[in-house]
């Protein structure tokens, strides 16, 4: 798995690339925490960029659920981006579809494009 940050005005952009699971959830986790500042409050979002992500299992859902609700604890906004189909898959099979916030294609290429 690779992890990658792009400030984009407010928003903090984390792009992972490869798989989200068991072995690699916890290296998301403390990316996130270690690069996204506490005390922006209602000024924080975070968006996560899953263009490129190939495999997410359990943990890695897991993981995003927890990081989601980090992100609403310091009273940001979290969102997820660029899933694939067989990635939305897995978040409508596990009912997380409506849990996450998602920023549309056409959104993210206007606003966050090359992050």
């Amino acid at each position: 798995m690779e992890i990658s940050l792009k400030k984009v005005e407010d928003s903090f952009v984390i792009s992972i690339s490869g798989s989200l699971d068991i072995y690699t959830s916890l290296d998301f986790k403390n990316f996130l925490e270690s690069n996204v500042p506490q005390g922006n409050g209602d000024k924080l979002h975070v968006l996560i960029n899953l263009e490129k992500l190939n495999y997410i299992d359990s943990s890695g859902i897991g993981m995003l659920i927890k990081q989601l609700n980090y992100v609403q604890e310091l009273k940001g906004k979290f969102s997820i981006a660029n899933m694939k189909p067989a990635i939305e898959k897995v978040f409508k099979v596990a009912g997380l579809t409506s849990y996450f916030q998602t920023v549309s294609e056409a959104e993210f290429r206007e606003k966050y494009s090359g992050a």
